[in-house]
């Protein structure tokens, strides 16, 4: 079983680097090429700069406010395989970690932000007791594959209680 969001990660990539890419040149072009030097209607440079970064600043911020990571978890040959990282413009680190799927305790779901962002923390049964993961967003996960996931969870620890 595979669970990934590389669409979603990828798409917003490729937003911030094309809003990032726009608000750029239309700064540079706004200042460099004096385009309103003189104010039209009362508006200036100024004006239409502050607009462009509110503008630039709503788009990009849902993802990073929400916690968007690239999840992949994957479960071949009894060995549970979970790799994730933050998506936006400084990502976190890379996590990973996997073994094997008769060490699972349980999970538990989380949310948090008025209940805008989502997140799973997983348990595993080691010599010294149970080790509790650090929580992985399931924000940008889509319906079906949070579904998926969590369905898959609960199978496993059911069965290993």
């Amino acid at each position: 079983m595979l669970v990934e969001n590389t669409n979603t990660a990828m798409r917003i990539w490729v937003k911030n680097m094309i809003c990032t890419i726009v608000l750029s040149v239309s700064l540079v072009l706004l200042y460099m090429a004096h385009l309103l030097k003189e104010p039209v209607f009362g508006i200036g440079q100024l004006e239409v700069t502050i607009f462009l970064c509110l503008v630039y600043f709503i788009i990009i911020l849902p993802p990073i406010v929400l916690k968007y990571q690239f999840v992949f978890v994957s479960l071949e040959e009894n060995i549970l395989s979970v790799k994730y990282y933050t998506i936006g413009f400084i990502p976190g680190a890379r996590k990973s970690f996997e073994f094997p799927v008769s060490e699972f305790y349980k999970y538990e779901l989380g949310k948090s932000l008025f209940k805008l962002r989502e997140s799973i923390i997983l348990y595993r049964k080691v010599k010294k007791g149970v080790a509790k993961y650090p929580p992985i967003s399931l924000t940008g996960l889509k319906e079906n594959q949070r579904n998926k996931l969590i369905t898959l969870f609960t199978s496993l620890s059911k069965v290993h209680k």
